[in-house]
């Protein structure tokens, strides 16, 4: 069944489609809400209520087609308030692998992605909410500028600028790292 099709079926009340929206979009939304709210327990929290607020007002939603920029909306928007709630743990393991279920590779391979990874992760949480959700909802989810415009409620020239800064701050942040890296192996190596 296409979504569009379970998504009408959702708002005529059928708990099998709502099942069936459930499992196509729990991993991504799962991640995306980690990634904004830097929490995994707060995320759960995210998600859970983002699925109830579906269920709830299914029938509020004026055109099918435009299901999964709603349901973006109600996640960000609730991530957002939750993230503003200034609760914010630092995940202990990999949320990308957790919510996709990869974990594939050799041993070094492995290790190596985790730590780029892992540079990644903390270079993304230390964007201010909007910045941040933008990058997620861009690089992690593949939404459009445009699909971004519609979830956020901006303009889609505002998610250019938020998405030019954002990658702009990523950068330095991300070089600041290396930098502090090398300075690190240059002084242990020296010893």
């Amino acid at each position: 069944m296409n979504e569009m099709e379970m998504v009408r079926q959702l708002q005529a009340g059928s708990r099998m489609a709502f099942e069936q929206i459930y499992e196509r979009y729990y991993a991504q939304a799962y991640r995306t809400a980690v990634f904004m709210t830097g929490s995994r327990t707060d995320a759960e929290d995210v998600v859970q209520e983002t699925f109830v607020q579906v269920y709830l007002h299914a029938d509020s939603l004026k055109e099918p087609a435009g299901f999964k920029s709603w349901f973006y909306r109600i996640l960000t928007r609730l991530a957002w308030k939750c993230a503003r709630s200034g609760r914010r743990e630092i995940p202990d393991e990999d949320i990308t692998v957790r919510a996709d279920g990869e974990d594939t590779g050799d041993g070094l391979s492995q290790l190596l992605g985790k730590e780029e990874k892992e540079r990644i992760r903390r270079a993304v949480e230390s964007l201010d909410e909007k910045h941040r959700s933008i990058v997620v909802l861009y690089y992690f989810n593949d939404f459009t500028t445009s699909e971004i415009a519609r979830i956020t409620g901006c303009l889609e020239g505002t998610v250019k600028s938020r998405l030019y800064a954002a990658r702009k701050k990523l950068e330095k942040s991300l070089s600041e790292e290396t930098g502090r890296r090398r300075t690190f192996r240059a002084i242990s190596h020296a010893d």
